[in-house]
């Protein structure tokens, strides 16, 4: 009876695991000697498209630039710049 619940419970928890799909994935966006911040794909699109929006390209995300797109992202992120 035991290994019946058990087996039972094991096949719920793949059941529910099955509908958490790549869109609902959560990663970590982070910046060496700066941290991390969680993200999901759609949290770091929106924060890009501010971004653009604000005036930011590519080429502000060079290494010479010092990386200023990921940070003005990784601040969006983090809940520091107003939308």
């Amino acid at each position: 009876m035991q290994k019946a619940i058990m087996l039972m419970l094991a096949v719920g928890t793949l059941t529910a695991l099955s509908f958490i799909g790549p869109a609902h994935a959560q990663y970590a966006v982070c910046i060496a000697g700066r941290g991390c911040v969680p993200a999901t794909p759609a949290s770091y699109n929106a924060c890009y498209q501010l971004a653009l929006q604000r005036g930011w390209n590519e080429s502000d995300n060079s290494e010479k630039a010092g990386r200023n797109l990921d940070w003005f992202i990784m601040q969006c992120l983090a809940g520091r710049v107003p939308r």
